[in-house]
């Protein structure tokens, strides 16, 4: 997500004004760009504070986004311009409260000891020691993985983007960001217990002991003491599976999380927040032009109406009279049949004998898809994503054998799936499921302990 120099000159309320009043698209588009790359980690900073599964960062971020350029592109919001800051993350720890209610979290906030306060306090003066710990970090890495570390972090590039600095596919690029931000991860958590662990494990004194470390010069910290301390936490057979260090690993990375976590999870937001800001632009032009032509389609039906009343009343032919009263009646049932589903389509949707409002002989499916992951869609050749929910609801016609396939994401936990409302009799195993619809479907693709699903809409209960 770059935008022009010229861009960052401008003040809050000015970019405010460049959405609402826009010279043209490109211009619109250009501000919310430099509005979100502003307060891209403010707003993620204040999600780490506000959830108990760190995972979910990013994904509600970029709800967080899209609510917040609805409101800007429609003028609604924010009421004082000049506070754009304030007014987005407010946005942002609602939407965190949302995340933990649908999922019914009862457990305590990460970082319940800390406040919006400390997190503003301590941003600036953890921001410089977690860049060059960070920096230590990579330097123990071989100098492929410290090429990945600098395009990724630093240069903030992912996706195609990442894949072409690398001269690879975009899928290896995926899985080489992956891998490497879990290997910066750990690496950091590391450095930690290497600084401050020592009292807490004789084990861990002995391992720092036996490689010379002491804190006093970076270059002690060796990719040979990295893996040691790593694998003195690992869980594995020919690993220690220390619980005191892990627990006090997890202690102290605590107090750097508010910094440490909008820096991982930057370049992934700053491939799709553009993506979610050109999305919600062309649904807004559609929604417009839709009204526009609903509109003129009302007028010309008055006018045809009014210039059929004055020809009955001059030639007062019954004949006439009644054609004309049956043109009025048509037209009145083409007026419900085209602009109706389009203002009301859950009314239109729920009549028993009322067509679809794309082509009358079609059925609806329904798809709920859980974070981290997607499901393609086939023959429809859509992707349905929690933040592309526009592709979870498919129209198609009767008979249609569709095949849903899931995806799991690189945040995803890995656990078994199952597809709820898979009709009895239908091949469903796996990552996939296929059957044919015979009017709507609901169906939903659930993780194992996934505890935000919408059970009761799952089951049809709308």
């Amino acid at each position: 997500m770059t935008t022009e120099p010229r861009w960052s000159q401008v003040p809050d309320a000015g970019l405010v004004e460049r959405v609402r009043h826009p010279i043209d698209r490109d211009e619109q588009e250009a501000a919310l760009c430099e509005i979100f790359r502003r307060y891209q980690k403010a707003m993620s900073t204040v999600c780490v504070y506000n959830l108990d599964d760190l995972d979910r960062v990013a994904d509600v971020v970029q709800i967080t986004v899209e609510a917040a350029t609805k409101e800007l592109i429609r003028g609604d919001n924010p009421r004082e311009p000049d506070k754009l800051r304030a007014w987005l993350c407010g946005i942002a720890r609602n939407r965190c409260h949302e995340d933990r209610r649908g999922r019914k979290s009862e457990a305590p906030l990460p970082l319940k000891t800390l406040t919006s306060d400390d997190d503003e306090k301590d941003s600036s003066r953890r921001l410089d020691e977690v860049n060059r710990m960070l920096d230590l970090v990579a330097e123990t890495f071989t100098p492929r993985q410290r090429k990945i570390y600098r395009l990724h972090i630093r240069q903030e590039l992912h996706g195609k983007a990442l894949a072409t600095a690398l001269s690879v596919s975009a899928k290896n690029a995926y899985k080489f960001a992956y891998e490497n931000k879990i290997r910066l991860d750990e690496g950091f958590g590391a450095l930690i217990l290497a600084k401050h662990g020592r009292p807490f494990c004789v084990q861990l004194a002995g391992i720092l002991d036996r490689a010379g470390w002491d804190g006093r010069r970076d270059e002690q910290f060796t990719r040979v003491l990295r893996q040691r301390v790593v694998r003195h936490l690992g869980t594995c057979r020919q690993c220690d599976n220390c619980g005191t260090c892990d627990q006090q690993q997890s202690r102290l990375k605590m107090v750097y999380a508010p910094v440490l976590i909008p820096i991982l999870i930057a370049p992934e937001l700053t491939e799709k927040i553009p993506e979610i800001i050109r999305r919600i632009l062309d649904e807004e032009e559609r929604d417009r032009t839709n009204k526009r032509d609903g509109m003129n389609s009302a007028a010309a039906g008055v006018v045809l109406a009014t210039a059929a009343a004055d020809q009955k009343v001059e030639k007062n032919n019954w004949v006439l009279d009644g054609f004309l009263s049956f043109l009025k009646a048509i037209f009145v049932l083409f007026l419900v049949a085209t602009i109706g589903p389009k203002l009301f389509p859950n009314v239109f949707d729920k009549l028993p004998n009322w067509p679809n409002t794309q082509n009358a002989a079609t059925v609806r499916l329904e798809i709920w898809v859980p974070g981290g992951y997607e499901v393609y869609v086939t023959p429809a050749g859509v992707t349905c994503t929690p933040t592309l929910r526009k592709n979870c609801d498919i129209r198609m016609r009767p008979g249609t054998r569709v095949t849903l396939t899931s995806r799991r994401g690189e945040f995803a936990s890995g656990g078994p799936l199952t597809w709820m409302g898979c009709p009895a009799g239908s091949n469903s195993s796996g990552n996939s499921c296929t059957f044919v619809p015979t009017g709507r479907a609901t169906v939903c693709l659930i993780e194992s302990g996934y505890q935000g699903v919408p059970w009761d809409w799952c089951r049809g209960k709308r």
